[in-house]
């Protein structure tokens, strides 16, 4: 899973795999991504996302937690590694948990939303 987010245009793409790929709106500001070669549904994109969490409803739980907390560490000016310092980890298990390949403890999404205290972590499920 590859989770994209421009703090600038607060533009996320959520992908499958990266290849070239081309977008189809979905409905107002969602699209969806498809492989360039073969068709092949490979993700989502998400207009105006810190403002849309209901929407991001199409990930399961943890892609949306972690699409949540790169959000918000972006927001902050923070890089990962700066996050994982603070949280007492490593850079790779940290960035296992932004693109959605770890399943966080209740202890870290704690010590997260220390850090992060905008992140509401009532809007992940």
């Amino acid at each position: 899973m590859y989770i994209y987010y421009d703090n600038k245009t607060d533009y996320l793409e959520v992908l499958e795999r990266k290849v070239k790929n081309y977008s189809v709106p979905l409905k107002n500001g969602l699209f969806r991504i498809f492989a360039e070669k073969g068709k092949k549904l490979i993700g989502y994109g998400v207009e105006h996302a810190s403002k849309r969490y209901k929407d991001l409803d199409i990930f399961d739980p943890f892609v949306k937690l972690s699409i949540m907390i790169k959000i918000s560490r972006l927001k902050h000016h923070y890089t990962q590694q700066q996050i994982a310092t603070k949280l007492d980890m490593g850079l790779l298990p940290y960035q296992r948990l932004e693109s959605g390949k770890n399943n966080p403890t209740l202890k870290t999404l704690l010590k997260v939303k220390e850090i992060l205290p905008d992140l509401d972590l009532s809007k992940v499920a």
